[in-house]
């Protein structure tokens, strides 16, 4: 083999070396990441559960489309800003894809700039938030609640990516809209001021502003775990890489030399018979 091809496997060999520092510390970076995350997971988790309760107490009689169900089908799908997190932003996409086919709604909204590509051009898009949060935040989830009352979406589902543990990172579908209560918790035990109607239309945006949140993180702590994985798979798909490429580059080097060695002995060979 030429010494032009050893050049060629030693360059691959260092690129993937390379590479494989690069991924390892993206590991690094998401499980950083991670703990930071999975702390405000919980928060968000508690804070929606205190509001549950809030809303469980309450007898909403006001016509709010949150509660009535009527006014536009709607779809709000969670997604990713930054990529390298393996199939995890597209099977968020197919999955509310194949719920759009299914139910077909009369408005869309697609929170991440990855997903941006897949829904830019479709009708049904009334708005994309590309590059909003690092980490969600409730007052970004305010935004969004806000824009679906702007809309009169009555009906809300919410494709998100649901974390159910740290190997496995599914797409998932939650109704938002009309909310459902317990109605054996339902009482009127609050007195409300200004008015019971006032109260209870902001009462009920909160709530799903509260939801919209958990979802968010949810989302969040899943494309972390899906980034974490898709580095790790990398850095031992490199680590294989560097072996065989070793392997190859050691077995030209050996016949590239047994091959100079061979031609050292047949010219000693024929300078003997001349």
């Amino acid at each position: 083999m030429s010494r032009g091809k050893l050049l060629q496997i030693k360059k691959r060999i260092n690129a993937t070396q390379s590479l494989k520092k690069i991924t390892k510390a993206m590991e690094m970076v998401s499980t950083a990441q991670i703990k930071k995350v999975e702390k405000r997971l919980q928060m968000a988790r508690e804070f929606l559960k205190e509001a549950h309760e809030m809303v469980s107490q309450v007898h909403f009689e006001v016509k709010h489309p949150f509660v009535t169900g009527q006014g536009k089908n709607a779809l709000v799908v969670i997604g990713t800003d930054m990529g390298l997190c393996g199939a995890f932003p597209s099977e968020l996409a197919k999955k509310a894809l194949e719920l759009d086919r299914k139910e077909n709604f009369d408005l869309i909204l697609v929170v991440g700039a990855k997903l941006a590509p897949v829904f830019r051009r479709n009708p049904k898009v009334e708005r994309i938030y590309e590059h909003e949060f690092d980490v969600p935040t409730f007052e970004f989830s305010r935004t969004v609640i806000s824009d679906l009352v702007s809309a009169n979406a009555g009906r809300v589902k919410v494709v998100y990516g649901k974390f159910k543990n740290k190997l496995a990172q599914v797409p998932d579908v939650y109704t938002l809209a009309p909310i459902q209560r317990r109605e054996e918790l339902v009482g009127d035990r609050y007195e409300y001021e200004p008015s019971d109607e006032a109260f209870q239309t902001k009462l009920l945006e909160f709530y799903a502003a509260s939801v919209f949140y958990a979802l968010a993180f949810e989302t969040k702590i899943s494309e972390l775990y899906a980034r974490q994985n898709a580095m790790r798979n990398a850095t031992e798909n490199a680590e294989e890489v560097v072996r065989q490429l070793t392997i190859a580059f050691n077995k030209a080097r050996q016949a590239s030399i047994t091959q100079e060695l061979i031609e050292i002995v047949t010219g000693a060979d024929a300078l003997k018979s001349e």
